[in-house]
């Protein structure tokens, strides 16, 4: 890195450089990009670099950075500093990061809170985590119906987050919601016109305790930039915001991703090396269990057949790995469908139906390929048919199961109420092998291979 672009930690080295000049340095780089440079940093070079930082920019940075530095870097800034941050940050973020600190840090977070943010923080912490209510803003705009459009404008100006005034909230003299509008929409009127003559009546609501994926799923099927968030009655509570919106989708799809790859909880670098170990062994003793099941069937009843045509465990990985490859593909597919709403648990026999196909023509093809490669180099003349005939065969019942099963499995947790990122590891490697392996070696014996000489 030259010394017009230094890094942070040039910046921490370079004795005696003006305070000034950092800030301005640090000031030119975007909160994001920012807050990425800061989780590769040690705990202490991160709290030298924050406590440089602009209020403006380090509650922008301290929002974007990983969960685990966030809470780590809390717990470190002088209060000061933090009281001036947290000013600058929403309601909904100070919630988050207070729901994770220990208990004597978070008496010292909310004294640097003023009162009335206190309440609405508060308030939020109420809901349970990753529900509707803690992901929500209590800033937004609301008025009245017969709020002109020259009024509305004048309280857009004096809102406090910028991440609501895309939509204006219609409510009545209780608070119940009656209408929304759009800035867009609003700036269309002439200043005198009321928002309650122009205001939209159909609004896709939330309650405070629904799933924070349901809220993303409704912002996405619906295509809304933000989410109302209401009580039984109506009641105007809060509004999820676009941001929020895309953090969970993020989020939810990380934890889809960490669960099929067998980790039922996302894994940071930082945790101690025992606790992720805890963590990932059970998926991993499952899978091994159910490998060295089949290991034993193989080698107790299909012994003489591998010592007759050795052959035959050179296409073994082969058959695994297709037939591995075609259920998480299935699977990935059909996991991501459910949490995006796109797939739907009545349209079971159809996606069964749909994979079974694809299955058959990927293993027909994929068979083929290596029924021809087998062949080639099978010397044993008498064999050479019977091998291509066992991996073909083999290969096509590996993809028609992973493929069936990758996709069945997601949709039956799922109406059972179980978590379907969890099929995929395990689950499609032990099917795999169940119906690739166990199969192969089931049409090798019944072909009857020739003794070696």
């Amino acid at each position: 890195m030259s010394e017009e672009n230094p890094t942070l930690s040039e910046l921490l080295e370079q004795e005696g450089m003006d305070r000034d000049k950092v800030r301005a340095l640090l000031a030119s780089i975007h909160p994001v990009d920012l807050a990425l440079d800061l989780d590769d940093l040690d705990l202490d070079e991160r709290v030298r670099i924050f406590e440089m930082l602009d209020a403006e920019i380090a509650a922008q940075a301290l929002a974007a950075m990983s969960h685990d530095s966030k809470v780590e870097l809390v717990d470190k800034i002088g209060e000061d500093k933090l009281g001036a941050v947290i000013d600058k940050m929403p309601d909904n973020a100070i919630a988050d990061i207070i729901d994770h600190l220990p208990h004597h840090k978070e008496k010292q977070v909310l004294l640097q809170v003023d009162t009335n943010k206190k309440a609405d923080i508060q308030h939020l912490r109420q809901y349970p985590p990753n529900t509707a209510g803690s992901r929500m803003t209590r800033n937004f705009v609301a008025v009245s119906a017969d709020t002109t459009a020259r009024q509305v404008i004048q309280e857009i100006q004096g809102a406090v987050d910028p991440h609501t005034v895309d939509f204006i909230y219609v409510t009545d003299e209780h608070d119940h919601l009656q209408g929304i509008s759009s800035l867009a929409r609003l700036m269309l009127h002439k200043p005198d016109e009321k928002i309650g003559d122009f205001m939209r009546k159909e609004i896709s609501v939330v309650g405070p305790g629904t799933d924070q994926e349901e809220v993303a799923r409704l912002a996405q099927k619906y295509r809304i930039r933000a989410v109302p968030v209401v009580d039984a009655d109506m009641k105007m509570m809060g509004v999820v915001t676009l941001q929020d919106i895309v953090e969970v989708i993020q989020q939810e799809a990380s934890e889809d991703m960490h669960k099929m790859a067998g980790s039922v909880n996302v894994d940071s670098l930082d945790a101690p090396t025992l606790h992720r170990y805890k963590r990932r062994l059970p998926w991993l003793l499952l899978t091994l269990a159910g490998e060295m099941a089949i290991a034993v069937a193989i080698a107790t009843a299909f012994r003489e057949t591998l010592e007759r045509a050795a052959i035959l465990s050179a296409f073994m990985p082969a058959i695994a790995a297709t037939g591995g490859n075609v259920g998480l593909q299935s699977t990935t597919l059909i996991v991501r469908g459910l949490g995006m709403g796109t797939i739907r648990g009545s349209q079971f026999a159809k996606v069964a139906l749909a994979e079974l196909r694809l299955g058959s023509i990927l293993g027909i093809t994929c068979g083929l390929a290596a029924a021809g490669v087998a062949m080639m180099i099978e010397n044993n003349h008498q064999d050479v048919v019977k091998l291509g005939i066992a991996v073909f065969l083999a290969m096509i019942s590996a993809t028609i199961a992973t493929s069936f099963g990758g996709a069945v499995a997601p949709m039956v947790l799922q109406r059972f109420k179980k978590d379907p990122a969890i099929a995929c590891g395990p689950f499609v490697t032990m099917f795999n092998d169940l119906f690739g392996t166990s199969v192969y070696f089931l049409i090798a014996t019944l072909l009857s291979f020739s003794a070696k000489a």
